[in-house]
């Protein structure tokens, strides 16, 4: 009884969820980049902390630091998204 309920309570939540991000596509939109923001400047202090403390294998400092300006690169597009 209890998984049911919990399998209508998410099929109901997932349902608005869609419905909302189909009849509002700015706003769907808008949150998207900021969520997209909020995880790149995550892993950006991440990853920064990992090269400051040397925690980062020097034959994979190269791959780190393109995966860290990857990382500053969606960071932009975000930004540019939202409009800041």
């Amino acid at each position: 009884m209890k998984l049911i309920l919990h399998l209508v309570v998410f099929l109901a939540g997932a349902g608005l969820g869609i419905w909302w991000g189909v009849n509002h596509p700015a706003e769907a939109q808008n949150i998207s980049a900021q969520e997209q923001a909020a995880i790149s400047k995550g892993k950006i202090e991440i990853m920064t902390k990992l090269l400051g403390r040397d925690a980062v294998k020097p034959e994979s400092t190269a791959e780190f630091k393109q995966m860290l300006s990857d990382e500053q690169q969606k960071l932009q597009d975000a930004k540019s998204k939202l409009g800041n």
